[in-house]
């Protein structure tokens, strides 16, 4: 902390925007006076603002982003349109905002124009472990791996350009936010508004940095549900859907629904879980209990730490989602599919560990779940783009952020979100990665007469909103 002094100065200290030497009258609306400092303070993302003032009132500003050196041998290849586009709006919106692009369209490399472009110090952030790897790599790549490092559990480097997790983001800036310029949040639609959990604490790293320049990315803007995400990090500056880019920059694709039939066996365990489930959620009334549908089922879920009754409907529908999920034709699907796309790489999307673990086993493929070791999981995805494997499945961790171009057919044999449209949109994004012709394949595999359909419904009804082109005219 610097030492303290009389003279007008503006310092960024942990996570505090800090004026010494000015009057309270004098100094701008977003201060407070903090005993514990002697000084006027404001939350670090008001930075920007304050350096500012300090320029035109003759205010010393004792901490300054770093700057980055670039390379002038970078040799990278000519941004497509969209890239190109989506760096000019987020440019010309003050190098704050969101650029909003499909998978496979190139997320990543405006990120990396954008660093060039900047010419700060920059802080990548990432929701999770893997993408940090996959991040370090293209950074080091693009830049000179002396330039990058990783912020995150026991890996603590910190470099010209960082990579780091929303949950390590906090600490780190804490301690070194002044020195980043920029700071990039990839997949930041994980930070659209929450009461509780991730979100809200993820918030408050970005509170405090003080980066002037902050630019997200994602396939999936949570519209609606943005007000703290466009004050953190900008507007959604520009927004490019899959129908627009089809053919031009991301692969052809066909979307088809497979239905199965439950066993006669499966079919009676089904109706039965269903039968006493819903029994008790008549007999209770759990779901008027509440305002809305979401904290109703929160109450009913607390509810089986204490009530048997509703111990028992708990256990009826979990075994009631195994079922649907476990269910024999689903295999027997997904193995025609195989046979009938025999020269295709695949990522089969499964809907629970279990399940994926069934696949593993019948068809003699890897799997990849949040358990898997990060030297395993980057094995199997590195022989995937090498060819060596034709196909893996996986549950959650592949909905976002990996990079297998040359796979292009996915089966989904269940989801984790009961028709949630992102992750079924993250999925088919997985396969849209341009290769020649090659035409991409999802493919759903539903059973018939089953919650599952009206799931299905659901994530596919938004898949074909973004799939079709728009032009901005209703054509």
């Amino acid at each position: 902390m610097p030492a303290p002094t009389t003279t007008p100065a503006l310092s960024f200290e942990s996570g505090l925007a800090v004026v010494r030497g000015v009057d309270a009258p004098e100094a701008p609306d977003c201060l407070r006076w903090d005993a514990r400092v002697h000084a006027l303070v404001a939350a670090g993302v008001h930075y920007p603002q304050l350096r500012e003032w300090a320029a035109s009132h003759g205010v010393a500003e004792l901490s300054a982003p770093s700057t980055l050196e670039v390379p002038s041998t970078l040799d990278w290849r000519a941004p497509r349109e969209a890239q190109q586009e989506g760096l000019g709006r987020w440019r010309a919106a003050g190098s704050r905002g969101t650029v909003v692009l499909p998978t496979g369209a190139g997320k990543t490399y405006v990120a990396l124009l954008a660093i060039a472009a900047t010419a700060a110090e920059c802080c990548v952030i990432v929701p999770t472990r893997a993408l940090v790897a996959q991040w370090f790599t293209q950074l080091a790549d693009a830049f000179g791996v002396e330039k990058v490092g990783a912020y995150y559990g026991d890996e603590k480097s910190r470099r010209a350009i960082t990579v780091t997790t929303y949950h390590s983001a906090f600490t780190l800036f804490e301690q070194d936010g002044a020195r980043f310029g920029l700071l990039i949040c990839d997949e930041v639609h994980h930070l659209s508004d929450g009461a509780e959990g991730d979100a809200r604490s993820w918030h408050d790293a970005l509170t405090i940095a003080p980066a002037a320049a902050r630019l997200g990315l994602t396939a999936t803007y949570p519209d609606g549900r943005d007000s703290m995400l466009a004050k953190l990090v900008g507007p959604v500056v520009y927004r490019r859907a899959i129908g627009e880019m089809t053919d031009a920059e991301l692969a052809r694709f066909a979307l088809e629904r497979r239905y199965v039939d439950l066993t006669r066996a499966e079919r009676a365990r089904y109706d039965g879980c269903t039968a006493r489930f819903e029994a008790y959620t008549e007999k209770s009334g759990w779901r008027s209990a509440a305002p809305t549908g979401s904290e109703a089922w929160k109450k009913f879920v607390a509810s089986t730490l204490r009530n048997p009754s509703a111990r028992r409907a708990w256990r009826d529908f979990l075994e009631r989602e195994r079922i649907v999920r476990m269910a024999e034709a689903k295999f027997d699907e997904c193995a025609r599919l195989l046979r009938l796309f025999p020269g295709e790489q695949s990522v089969l999307f499964c809907g629970g560990v279990d399940m994926a673990m069934e696949v593993s086993r019948r068809f003699a493929v890897p799997m990849i779940t949040a358990s898997t070791p990060a030297s395993e999981r980057h094995a199997v995805l590195a022989a995937m783009r090498h060819g060596t494997i034709r196909a893996v499945a996986t549950v959650q961790v592949l909905d976002e952020g990996w990079d297998v171009p040359n796979a292009k057919l996915g089966i989904v044999l269940g989801d984790s979100t009961r028709g949630g449209v992102r992750q079924h949109t993250q999925r088919l994004g997985r396969l849209l990665r341009r290769q020649g012709d090659q035409v991409a394949s999802l493919f759903e595999v539903v059973a018939a007469g089953t919650w599952e359909f009206y799931a299905s419904q659901k994530r596919s009804a938004g898949v074909r909103r973004v799939a079709e082109p728009q032009l901005g005219f209703g054509l």
